[in-house]
């Protein structure tokens, strides 16, 4: 088992007043966690304007995570640079493709160098990020600002079969598609989301959806993915005080269960 957890769309210093604390309430949550995580991924919108203070403010905050990170830029994070570039890395069971898609484009160059990363590499497991989902997701003036270059990316992860997942953000809510066999997920934000709406006529709007990230458990034939939330919404009640029986009944259950998720 490989567990990444996937945030996105931080925008520190952003006009959502406490988007830097929302990032550290995310982070708290990762770090109390019972089953470890492996990896945090961030796709992208780390700062809102690309400040020096933000800059600071988001590592200061990045600073009290405790578990290995990597992060790619956003169309907010430009023209500084920081996390910038195509790059990738293997850790774990699982090869990463970064792809930087700050510019919004996914030109004849991205894609002659994703091309090549992915021959070079066929057999690796293998999970493609960009700050852009490559594909219309229905809230239409999300669509408007997305990336240019969709199809000829498409058209390259489509050939070659060891990608099974991308990871994307900017949308501010979780989507999911599917090309094939490849899974597409959208991560929602931890500063502010996005209201869902697929009227094309609809006003652009935000919701009071609290914040929360995306977590991946991968295991050795699949990925399960869920949407984890922070803050007051994610306050725990435990069943065990009134239902001590039936939790009883659980674990006696759980004991004999072959599960992906045992660590014994």
């Amino acid at each position: 088992m490989y567990v990444l957890a996937h945030l996105s769309d931080i925008h520190v210093g952003g006009p959502s007043a406490g988007s830097g604390e929302r990032f550290s309430l995310a982070i708290d949550t990762i770090n109390a966690m019972t089953r470890p995580v492996d990896r945090v991924l961030i796709t992208g919108d780390l700062t809102h304007s690309s400040s020096s203070a933000e800059w600071s403010e988001f590592h200061e905050r990045l600073d009290a995570l405790t578990i290995p990170w990597t992060a790619i830029a956003g169309n907010h994070d430009l023209p500084d640079g920081q996390f910038g570039g195509h790059r990738s890395m293997t850790d774990g069971p699982l090869r990463f493709v970064l792809v930087d898609s700050s510019t919004g484009q996914f030109d004849g160059d991205d894609a002659a160098w994703l091309d090549a990363e992915l021959r070079a590499h066929p057999d690796d497991r293998t999970v493609v990020a960009l700050h852009h989902p490559p594909f219309e997701t229905g809230i239409w003036w999300m669509d408007c600002n997305g990336i240019d270059g969709a199809d000829r990316f498409e058209q390259i992860v489509r050939a070659h079969p060891q990608v099974f997942q991308v990871l994307t953000g900017h949308l501010h809510r979780p989507i999911h598609t599917q090309w094939g066999a490849c899974s597409l997920w959208v991560s929602p934000s931890t500063a502010v989301s996005i209201a869902f709406d697929l009227d094309p006529q609809h006003v652009p709007a935000e919701s009071s959806e609290g914040p929360s990230f995306s977590l991946h458990a991968y295991t050795d034939s699949t990925v399960i993915s869920h949407i984890v939330p922070v803050g007051a919404s994610a306050r725990r009640t435990p069943l065990e005080a009134d239902s001590p029986d039936l939790l009883d009944q659980f674990r006696e259950i759980q004991s004999r269960r072959d599960s992906a998720f045992d660590r014994r």
